[in-house]
């Protein structure tokens, strides 16, 4: 393994003093004791809101563990140290690594401290043997991994057929080749990618449109021991981890490929700013101009929406669009962020989890790279200001074709005055296509598990047209949880293969008519929080209602055009040749 952390890297020193700004922050956070507010706590409420006594069908199971090995992951905390690089937990990634059709799922280990050295645990993989899942981690190759690590972006990299894996963590990110037998291979080295500093998340796209998948790199903060203040719980005696205001912000990286299994930095000349403090990013094609964008997630920062100017560069729209501040007009804490056309107008929407006493941010697409803030008028803000939002996805969970919400919740320090440490899940569902309300409760008792929840992936593991919840909570077990939704309508699944795009084609649009609409789903590179969702488009359809046409945009520019009667099914679709003729799906 190869580490490229550069201790006098500009902006990211892990001896460079706070900004002075932050002074006024430190000093509230070793303040004298106090009493914390008394507040209520809807946190562990069981109650679901309902319209009309129409409570929603959305139903949830947790996999027991003869049929999903309890992994934990870890962070450190035995070592009493209460540092920030603790408070970031792991992420979880679903991708079918072994092409047999049935998606496996990973687990960021994270990791522990020898002395004051972090540390890395095992990257788990978990593979779906059609009834349960089998720890196949020694196997393949991923047990000793020596970064301190966050976040898992699964991507077929190469183009070979096999999704690969960048792993992102304290000190850089590591690259491992999925070889296509059950094994990864570290090439790190061999690959270029070095980011000398403190990464969370990762999102892979083909910004250029060359056919080969870049890579956007997260940065977080320039924390080390021999930068690590004294920050203390409300007694004003008991070490707590720091916030991100006392430190200075690591830079994001853009590596785009050399299509020869080579990246090259190129994080200047197209415009990344180095002022983040990020821990989510999603690439999407959010002005649907064939060119995929990128939305980034910053803590205690405005958030960063990069419009793709041609494959050139990148224009910073964050402060014109709108999507880079709260309704009030000043920066969030984002954590997990995600993109849909939840209310079906054809244009591409965004969604920020964000921190407690805020609240989390949807962003309505008005077109041109305009963004409005609606979390008031589409009931996000009912759900209240008392999460820590961290892992996320839009998805159809009760097969109706609108996409609902999933946000993972837990702290960030040990001893909050304001929340518990430990949270809920939030299930938000979307009622017709306009607003959303929240369902945690009724979906079952393991969505109201309290836990320090981190990251979430998406998947339909059992294939049965229903997604599921793969969730990674701080120092808890990692729970699968069953989509068991009653089935009303129908349902289809794309599995979408490039060949002028990549072979995993970040950014394809597909459109689905039926005989009732258009529904519009899009192949996302990262998402969620330091998590990868399965790359599969999923469709829901109403009771008797029936696809009739499918269009996809591929990356490449091409348009491709099927009919589709079937239903209930998983399709596997080729990009054609430019002047080859319409293809039949596999299903």
């Amino acid at each position: 393994m190869t580490l490229c952390l550069h201790p006098g890297l500009q902006g990211c020193s892990p001896n460079q003093p706070a900004a002075p700004e932050d002074t006024a922050q430190q000093q509230q956070q070793s303040a004298a004791p106090q009493n914390p507010p008394a507040v209520a706590d809807p946190l562990t409420s069981d109650r679901t809101d309902d319209i009309a006594g129409n409570a929603t069908r959305i139903r949830f199971t947790p996999l027991t563990a003869d049929r999903f090995p309890e992994i934990i992951p870890r962070r450190g905390e035995e070592a009493g140290y209460a540092t920030i690089l603790e408070s970031l937990g792991s992420g979880a990634a679903a991708a079918d690594l072994d092409r047999d059709g049935l998606p496996d799922a990973l687990i960021a280990g994270g990791g522990s401290f020898k002395g004051k050295q972090p540390i890395g645990k095992p990257v788990f993989v978990l593979r779906n043997r059609h009834s349960h899942f089998s720890d196949q981690t020694l196997t393949a190759g991923l047990a000793d991994i020596r970064l301190y690590h966050h976040g898992l972006a699964v991507a077929d990299a190469d183009n070979d057929g096999f999704p690969d894996l960048l792993i992102s963590g304290y000190g850089g990110v590591l690259y491992f080749r999925n070889q296509g037998d059950g094994t990864f291979l570290d090439e790190t080295a061999a690959a270029g990618i070095c980011c000398p500093a403190w990464c969370s998340s990762a999102a892979w796209a083909d910004f250029n449109r060359d056919g080969n998948l870049d890579l956007y790199v997260a940065g977080y903060v320039d924390w080390s021991f021999e930068n690590d203040p004294p920050c203390f719980a409300a007694d004003g005696v008991t070490r707590d981890n720091c916030s991100p205001k006392l430190f200075n912000a690591c830079p994001d990286f853009l590596f785009i490929s050399g299509a020869d299994g080579t990246w090259q930095n190129q994080t200047q000349a197209w415009g990344v700013r180095p002022d983040g403090k990020a821990l989510g990013v999603v690439a999407a094609d959010l002005d649907r101009d064939g060119w995929t964008d990128l939305y980034v997630g910053n803590d205690v920062m405005i958030n960063f929406l990069y419009r793709n100017a041609g494959g050139r560069q990148f224009e910073d729209r964050s402060i014109s669009s709108g999507a880079g501040v709260s309704n009030r007009g000043s920066p969030d804490a984002s954590m997990g962020v995600d993109a849909a056309d939840y209310d079906n107008d054809g244009r591409f929407d965004l969604w920020a989890a964000n921190f407690e006493m805020e609240s989390f941010a949807l962003y309505r697409n008005q077109g041109s790279m305009m963004f409005r803030h609606i979390s008031d008028e589409a009931g996000i803000a009912a759900v209240g200001a008392h999460y820590v939002g961290w892992g996320t996805g839009f998805g159809d969970f009760d097969l109706d074709g609108d996409e609902d919400l999933a946000v993972c919740n837990g702290n960030v320090v040990r001893f909050p005055q304001h929340s518990p440490a430990k949270q809920r899940m939030l299930l938000l569902e979307n009622i017709e296509q306009s607003w959303f309300r929240e369902a945690t409760a009724a979906a079952g008792n393991s969505l109201m598990q309290q836990v320090n929840g981190r990251g979430l992936a998406l998947l339909d593991w059992n294939l049965d047209g229903r997604l599921d919840l793969l969730t990674t909570p701080v120092e808890s077990p990692a729970v699968l949880l069953q989509n068991e939704t009653p089935l009303r309508g129908q349902w289809l699944t794309l599995i979408l293969s490039g060949t002028s795009s990549p072979r995993h084609p970040v950014g394809c649009i597909a459109e689905l008519r039926t005989d009732r609409r258009t529904l519009l789903r899009q192949l996302k590179g990262g998402g969620s929080y330091a998590s990868t969702h399965l790359p599969w488009l999923h469709f829901g359809l109403l009771d008797g209602e029936r696809p009739r046409e499918l269009t996809i945009h591929w990356p490449s520019g091409h348009r491709q055009t099927l009919s589709i009667s079937a239903a209930d099914s998983v399709m596997s679709i080729q990009e054609p040749a430019a002047d080859a003729p319409a293809q039949t799906p596999r299903i």
